[in-house]
């Protein structure tokens, strides 16, 4: 199946850097975006099998924006699958944060963490990540 690789969207250079060095001692490939632009504009080039995404860069809320954009826009539909996983500062993930928006699913992550990570969850939760995808990918691929 190959090295996985997982986009790491965050504007904190040293963020980027500690969970770079943990997920390569893990066997993954990562690529790495310091804004939502530069993210979006990297989609496609990095094919990224995992996101992960913080929410608060260029402005508060540019990663709901790119977890929007990737899940409903149409340049984005090659990787509408791709689960992407929040990392934030911000204690309340999307639904509970925005309960009465009616539009709430459209800026909701597959997976919620708060910052300071820690390790070994966020790297149980990609493993849970990357095993529901390929599930689904291998499912897509047997349908008719």
């Amino acid at each position: 199946m190959g090295q996985k690789t997982i986009l790491i969207v965050d504007d904190d250079v040293d963020f980027r850097d500690s969970v770079t060095v943990v997920l390569e001692a893990q066997g993954y490939r990562v690529a790495a975006a310091a804004s939502a632009k530069e993210a979006l504009a990297s989609i496609s080039a990095s094919k990224p099998d995992l996101v992960v995404l913080d929410i608060m860069m260029e402005c508060d809320s540019a990663g709901y924006e790119v977890n929007q954009a990737i899940k409903f826009r149409e340049e984005f539909q090659l990787a509408r699958n791709v689960p992407i996983m929040m990392v934030s500062s911000i204690p309340l993930e999307p639904a509970a944060r925005f309960d009465r928006a009616a539009e709430v699913k459209m800026i909701t992550p597959d997976c919620y963490m708060v910052k300071p990570l820690n390790f070994n969850v966020f790297l149980e939760r990609v493993r849970g990540l990357m095993e529901t995808h390929q599930q689904a990918d291998e499912k897509k691929a047997l349908a008719p």
